[in-house]
C-alpha cells in the first residue's frame, strides 16, 4: 500500500513538473499563465494519484503492463522540453542555443519533401504569414515530428523485438483495457483488430487533417496566436504527440489481438 502510494506520488510530481515547465522556462511568460499551469498541473496530478494509487483498473489503458505508459510519458516530456528549448534558443537564452537551432534546421531539411506533415503544417498554418513566424512553425513541426517518430520506432521495438507484453506473466486483457467492452469468442479478436486499425489510421490522418482543419476554421482560429511561445509549445505537442499516442495505442491493441488469435490457434 505504502509503495503504491509513493509510486503514485512520484508519477504525479513528474506530471506537475512537465506541465508547469513551459510557463516557468519560456521567456516572457506571465504570472497569470504560471498560475493557470499550476492549477492544470494540480488537476492532472490528482488524476494520476487517483489512478495509480488504486489496485483496480480505471481509465488508463495498459496500466498493469509497463512500460507502455512510461514510453508515452517520456515521449510527451521530451516533446514539451524540446519545444521549450527551441523557443529559448530562438531568443538566445541558453549557451547551447546554436546547437538546438542547428538540430532543428537539420530536422527541417530531412523532412522537407512533398506530402511531409511538416510541409503540410507550414503551408496551411504559416502560409502568407511573417517569415519569422513561418520559420518558427516549420522548426517546431520538424522537431515535434522527429520526437514522435522516434517514440513510435522505440515502441515498435518493444512490441516485436522485446515481445511486449508476452514477457509479463500477469498480463490481463480486461484490466489493461478497462474501457474495452468484453465479448466472447472471435468477437473479441475482431473488435481488437478494428479498434487497433482505427487508432493507427486516425493517428496518421491527424497529422495531416489538423493543420488543414485549422486553416479552414474561419475567424475562430488565428494562426498568429502560435507566435506566442506557450500556445506554440502546447499546440505542436497536441498535434504531434496526439497523433503518435493514437498510433502507439493502435499498435499495442493490434499486438494484443495477434496474441489472442495465436492463443486460440494453440
Amino acid at each position: 500500500m505504502i509503495a503504491r502510494l509513493l509510486g503514485a506520488g512520484a508519477r504525479a510530481l513528474l506530471v506537475v513538473l512537465i506541465i508547469v515547465a513551459p510557463a516557468f522556462l519560456l521567456p516572457g511568460a506571465s504570472v497569470a499563465s504560471q498560475e493557470i499551469s499550476l492549477i492544470v498541473a494540480g488537476i492532472a496530478a490528482a488524476f494520476t494519484v487517483f489512478e495509480y494509487a488504486s489496485t483496480h483498473p480505471g481509465l488508463i489503458d495498459f496500466r498493469f503492463a509497463p512500460p507502455y505508459n512510461r514510453v508515452r510519458f517520456i515521449a510527451f516530456s521530451v516533446q514539451v522540453l524540446c519545444l521549450v528549448f527551441l523557443a529559448r534558443a530562438i531568443e538566445g537564452q541558453d549557451n547551447f542555443s546554436a546547437e538546438v537551432l542547428a538540430f532543428a534546421d537539420r530536422a527541417v531539411a530531412a523532412l522537407d519533401f512533398p506530402a511531409s506533415p511538416v510541409r503540410i503544417a507550414r503551408s496551411t498554418i504559416a502560409a502568407g504569414e511573417d517569415p519569422a513566424f513561418e520559420l518558427l512553425i516549420t522548426r517546431g513541426a520538424a522537431v515535434s515530428f522527429i520526437v514522435t517518430f522516434a517514440s513510435m520506432l522505440f515502441f515498435a521495438a518493444l512490441l516485436w523485438i522485446f515481445h511486449w507484453p508476452v514477457g509479463r506473466r500477469d498480463f490481463n486483457l480486461w484490466i489493461n483495457l478497462p474501457t474495452f467492452e468484453p465479448g466472447y469468442g472471435r468477437d473479441v479478436e475482431r473488435r481488437l483488430n478494428r479498434d487497433g486499425m482505427v487508432n493507427v489510421l486516425a493517428g496518421l490522418a491527424f497529422l495531416y487533417l489538423l493543420p488543414v482543419l485549422l486553416s479552414r476554421a474561419g475567424g475562430w482560429f488565428d494562426p498568429s496566436v502560435l507566435s506566442n511561445y506557450q500556445p506554440f509549445v502546447w499546440g505542436l505537442t497536441f498535434w504531434a504527440f496526439g497523433a503518435g499516442s493514437m498510433v502507439i495505442r493502435g499498435a499495442a491493441v493490434l499486438k494484443v489481438a495477434y496474441l489472442v488469435r495465436r492463443t486460440r490457434a494453440i
